[in-house]
């Protein structure tokens, strides 16, 4: 691989940059963001710039954008005359927000929603971070349907195996999102032949046992087999069982282990010398039946593969359509959905689209990548000649768990015009580099595959180490060795692991408080003493940080514990559901009695035997939380929760607790999550509880919404995991557990691996013999990225990295082990002093020595007493942004208004559904949107038929809707279409060209002041009977300063004039003559569209005084049309149109009012 060359790299083609940890990867890309708009005078929409996470995504955005601004500021400084350049970067700044930085998801939401109608994907999709309930609820169905009406034989073994809906579902559930896999083929089965065979056998055996029992007993019973296997009431308990089976006839479901001791095989190896078996037909026969079972057995394991593979297939099919009917899709989906329309009929075009969009892309932590993700990006990319940058760290890919995969990394990488790497590290001190060089170039391949080399890289930073210790070992890596004859076991290290760490932690800062560890600050050059935010430990497991923590505690440090643990996992979300269930039902004395024993309320038992004990005591309770009940239902969860922290100093109660503020963040962020779904819940508490419990039953999976939060921003010791360490650096880490080992893989039914006899392919075993060959790559893989994972904590420290390390049981499965010692078993302490040796002093090994706990006082200091000042004066907060929704109904923002009626259901609707005509067409917001689109997508003036049929069986599955509407769609789109909206001219849909119109306009225009007086006083000055009139006395909004915004359905011009139309899907009724005049009339005003088109023909009149230099508003202005479509038919002239407009003194006195004229 070439050097990169930030400066002089070419801008084209595909290239991939391997950054090593700490080589300063996202200084790179800033670097190559800021070279494309400058040398490639590129706006900042046009370059493509995608991470992996939101919280990468902000971190990368913050990053460019200083960018940006540190180049503007020195050329203005030292070279002030390259103006191009400045304007360049000025209009890169001030448009920043149209960056196009995404999260992989997002990018690929984006371009979906972008291009909904070509791509066919659905419209007006919510994302959800999990789809567990509609898999369990395919899955259902698939159960129903394959398994209930099995044979009894195959469901008497599912119940044997514990099969479940679940389980049948977790055992295929990794694979359902990866439509990449090859899959192993099954062999075909007959069950039934193997079912008779079984059957024949047991007959057989039963008819030797009925001639030969005596005898079998007799011998049994002699003592020529020997006692250890056939002990007395073994024997008892065979010939007990072989009389009930072969006399009643009753052949087992399964082999029992008991009937081994009659077979032939076991009792011969068990004959005691100068004994000999009898000859008998039923020893042999045994055998043949115990043979029977297990290929039965085999055949029963081969239908249970198949049954899976069933499912799989049966989720891919039918999952997709559940998510379109209820209108959600997971993150999965977003890629597949992508990868489907890059590879669909519209593929080359909507390739066509990105590449004239994104000019450039830089895709960061490109080793996490899959093949989904990857074939997309080669999709729009590969051989376009544009600049693309994939970058990234094979060293580094440790989230497998997650789907990423290492091996299409390396298919990318082969894949690449060019190959670069960063050979500089920028975090950390020249010893500490040396020391991770030294110990990754042991061996010529560290981590397995010869396609992950180990690249040795250089030090920026040669000076004086800025972290400065006067006592005690002063290397960068350091090994405290633990001393034993033979392997300690799992606990006692693990003892001793968590004191070496914390008592080395707890000398730090006491020398640090004596100013004897310090720390220097490069940018200032001053040095600081150490504080507990400097430090990190990083382990294996979540347990393994509580163990650290309590140490930490128990010697007066206080510590953090940071990583992506799921909030709806803790013990908290526990507590919040005994509290909402005990809300749902104040009345219930045991759901009560469980809160208050809780860490909210802290009643001890014999409190909470006393207050029960006491009625009137015990009422009280149940009073104040029905009080809490009904806070929660009026004012939502937060409020209620907030008022319960107070009572009997609830707050102080859980802060003086040990974990008091981890148990207070934790609390807050569910209570935060929870006020969001009760909002949406309207405060409906049984909704909300099943909410909650569903995301506690799915705490497994990865959602950044529900990853656990830091509780303090304090200069505490940070404990992670050393998967939420990645991408982070601190002065001083600590690796306390690298001796463990990831335990081996059980065996399984189903393995993914990747086939090294193919490519490495990911793949996905299920049956011998590529089972067992499976399940030896599959270990490989893991112990591979056992070892990137222990690249990853090792290169988190810019100054010093302690390890415990020590021969303890299993040791040797472990990562560091395989590097340290390779294949030797022997001299574990020697193989470290040699590596120190030959370290340059970057590396030491110490021995460790017991000893008592080291006990940390920090300094107390004095703390002032604030308190704030009472604000007594009036916030007066009128500017926003202003919409119909807003002024209407209070919503703040504004959409697309596609007619989302309330649905109320009642007998008389019940029958109009069930026509076939446009009366009896879906209603509500998701028939509203599909109306809507179609007629987006239709050409008024030349659609036929067929191309509105196309068109309208194309979108009705995009919306959840049933193709069996299409015809009756169709023509009710065409007689909307040819419907004259105007007696004076004709003027009908089908007549206006596509230059004419223009879909879905947006629109924004300032407003000065609008209050309620003075639009009231507006419109009563119009006709005593006009709409107005009726408008004004229902008018109520809060006064609006700021900017008015909404979305036109039509905006067209015809012969001369401009016109506002607005398609409204409403359900007035069965009949055409309910869409007429009165009717029509008090729709209109029953959902205050008046005040709609009021806002709607001034923003076309403001926008038609800027663009024609003689707008008249009573030449140009045409007026407005609400098209109710289900009431519109040729021969109904007018039917289902509502016209109207707008007076010239009524449209000018409310623009002077918005202008601010009063």
């Amino acid at each position: 691989m070439k050097q990169f060359d930030l400066l002089q790299t070419p801008l084209h083609d595909v290239n991939l940059i391997e950054a090593s940890a700490g080589t300063g990867k996202t200084f790179t890309l800033a670097g190559l963001y800021l070279r494309l708009i400058l040398e490639h005078q590129l706006n900042v929409d046009q370059i493509l710039v995608v991470t992996y996470t939101r919280a990468a995504t902000q971190e990368l955005r913050d990053r460019l954008r200083k960018k940006l601004s540190d180049e503007r500021k020195l050329i203005l400084n030292e070279q002030p005359h390259r103006n191009e350049d400045l304007k360049r970067l000025d209009l890169a700044i001030q448009s920043f927000d149209e960056a196009a930085i995404y999260t992989i998801h997002s990018f690929c939401q984006q371009v979906l929603k972008d291009f909904a109608f070509e791509s066919g994907s659905p419209f007006e999709m919510d994302l959800i971070g999990d789809d567990r309930e509609l898999l369990l609820s395919v899955t259902d169905d698939f159960w129903r349907q394959n398994v209930v009406q099995a044979d009894n034989d195959f469901s008497a073994y599912l119940l044997v195996r514990k099969q479940t809906p679940e389980t049948l579902l977790q055992s295929i559930r990794n694979l359902v999102a990866k439509p990449y896999l090859q899959i192993q083929a099954l062999p075909e089965v007959d069950a039934e032949a193997v079912a008779e065979a079984l059957t024949n056998a047991f007959w057989h055996a039963s008819q030797c046992w009925q001639k030969e029992s005596e005898q079998i007993s007799a011998f049994l019973h002699s003592g020529s087999l020997s006692k250890t296997s056939y002990k007395p009431e073994k024997v008892e308990r065979l010939l007990a069982l072989l009389q009930i089976i072969f006399n009643e006839q009753s052949c087992p479901l399964a082999w029992d282990e008991l009937l081994e001791l009659a077979t032939l095989e076991k009792a011969e190896a068990s004959l005691k010398k100068g004994t000999a078996l009898p000859e008998l037909r039923f020893w042999s026969a045994m055998d043949t039946l115990k043979q029977r079972y297990q290929d039965l057995d085999t055949v029963r394991a081969l239908q249970l593969q198949q049954l899976r593979l069933q499912l799989l297939s049966y989720i891919r099919d039918q999952l997709p359509q559940q998510k379109i009917q209820q209108q959600v899709q997971s993150y999965d989906d977003l890629l597949i959905n992508l990868a489907q329309a890059l590879q669909g009929p519209q593929g080359e075009w909507l390739i066509t689209r990105l590449r004239e969009q994104f000019k450039a892309a830089l895709i960061d932590e490109f080793q996490d990548t899959d093949p989904v993700q990857y074939d997309n990006f080669r999709r729009v990319f590969a051989d376009s000649g544009l600049p693309v940058f994939f970058v990234g760290d094979p060293k580094q890919a440790i989230y497998s768990f997650r789907g990423a995969d290492i091996f299409t990394y390396l298919k990318a990488k082969q894949d690449a015009n060019e190959t670069y790497t960063l050979g500089k590290n920028w975090r950390s001190h020249i010893s500490l580099v040396g020391a991770v060089n030294r110990l990754f170039m042991q061996t010529a391949t560290p981590f397995i595959y010869e396609q992950i080399p180990f690249v040795e890289v250089d030090a920026s930073r040669d000076q004086k180490p800025a972290l400065q210790v006067d006592e005690g070992e002063q290397a960068a890596l350091q090994f405290c060795y633990v001393e034993s004859d033979k392997p300690l076991n799992i606990d006692p290290m693990k003892s001793t692991a968590v004191e070496v760490t914390t008592n080395e932690i707890a000398r730090l800062l006491i020398l640090a408080a004596d100013n004897k560890a310090r720390l220097l600050d490069e940018d200032s050059q001053q040095t600081r003493p150490l504080t507990g935010g400097d430090i990190a430990v990083l382990v294996p497991s979540h347990a393994q940080a509580e163990l650290i923590q309590q140490a930490l505690r128990r010697r007066g440090i206080n510590s953090v514990q940071q990583g992506r643990e799921n909030v709806f996992a803790s013990r908290q979300a526990a507590d919040l559901s005994c509290l909402m269930l005990a809300l749902a039902q104040p009345d219930h004395h045991q759901r009560l009695s469980t809160v208050l024993a809780g860490p909210l309320f802290q009643y001890s038992a014999e409190e909470l035997y006393a207050i029960q004990q006491d009625e009137l005591r015990w009422n009280a309770l149940m009073d104040q939380l029905q009080l809490l009940q009904q806070r929660w239902q009026q004012s939502g969860f937060m409020a209620m929760f907030r008022a319960l922290l107070q009572l009997d100093n609830g707050l102080q109660r859980l802060l003086e607790q040990a974990d008091g503020e981890r148990q207070l963040t934790n609390f807050l962020h569910l209570a935060e999550l929870i006020q969001a779904e009760s909002a949406r819940q309207n405060n409906h508490i049984e909704a909300v509880n099943q909410w909650f419990a569903r995301q506690q039953e799915a705490s497994a999976t990865e959602d950044e919404t529900a990853q656990l939060r830091l509780e303090s921003d304090a200069a505490l010791v940070k404990i992670m995991t050393i998967h939420s360490s990645k991408g982070l650096e601190y002065p001083i880490v600590f690796c306390p557990f690298n001796w463990t080992a990831k335990s081996n893989r059980t065996k399984t039914d189903i393995v993914e691996f990747h086939d090294p006899q193919n490519q490495h392919q990911p793949s996905v075993a299920l049956a011998e013999p590529l089972l067992s060959e499976a399940q030896s790559v599959a270990e490989q893989e893991q112990q591979a990225e056992s070892l990137r994972l222990l690249y990853v904590a090792l290169t988190r420290a810019r100054e010093r990295c302690i390890i415990v390390w020590g021969n303890v049981r299993d040791v040797q499965k472990s990562a560091l082990y395989q590097l340290l010692h390779g294949d030797s078993s022997e001299g574990m302490r020697e193989d470290l002093q040699h590596l120190a040796a030959s370290s340059a002093g970057s590396i030491a090994v110490t021995q460790y020595q017991p000893q008592p706990p080291v006990v940390y006082q920090s300094a107390q200091s004095r703390t002032a007493i604030y308190q704030a000042r009472r604000f007594k004066g009036e916030i007066h907060k009128p500017w926003r942004i202003g919409s119909f929704s807003l002024l209407s109904r209070g919503h703040v923002s504004e959409q697309p208004d596609y007619d989302a009626e309330l649905v109320t259901i009642d007998i008389e609707m019940v029958i109009q559904r069930s026509s076939k005509d446009r009366f009896g067409f879906e209603r509500g917001r998701q028939a509203g949107n599909f109306l809507h689109k179609c007629l987006e997508n239709i050409e008024f003036d030349s659609a036929d038929i067929t191309q509105i049929s196309q068109t309208v069986s194309r979108l009705l599955p995009q919306f959840g809707l049933d193709l069996q509407w299409t015809e009756v769609v169709t023509d009710w789109l065409q007689a909307v279409l040819q419907t004259p909206l105007n007696t004076d001219n004709g003027l009908r849909l089908c007549d206006l060209l596509a230059s004419q119109r223009i879909n879905e306009m947006a629109f924004y225009f300032p407003v000065a002041g609008l209050n309620m007086a003075g639009l009231k006083k507006a419109l009563q000055q119009t006709a005593k009977d006009s709409i107005w009139q009726k408008l004004a006395a229902d008018l109520h909004f809060h006064e609006l300063t700021g900017f008015m915004k909404g979305f036109i359905d039509l905006v067209f011009e015809y012969q001369g004039r401009f016109y506002v139309a607005d398609y409204k899907s409403n359900h007035l009724g069965a009949e055409l003559s309910q869409y007429q005049g009165e009717a029509l009339q008090n729709a209109m005003l029953s959902h205050g569209y008046p005040l709609q088109y009021l806002i709607y023909s001034l923003a076309l009149h403001r926008h038609l005084q800027q663009r024609l230099p003689d707008y008249d508003p009573e030449q140009h202005f045409g007026g407005i049309y609400y098209l109710f479509l289900r009431g519109m038919q040729p021969e109904w002239s007018q039917t289902g149109v509502f016209y109207d407009r707008l007076d010239r003194t009524l449209l000018e006195a409310v623009d002077q009012l918005m202008a601010g004229v009063q």
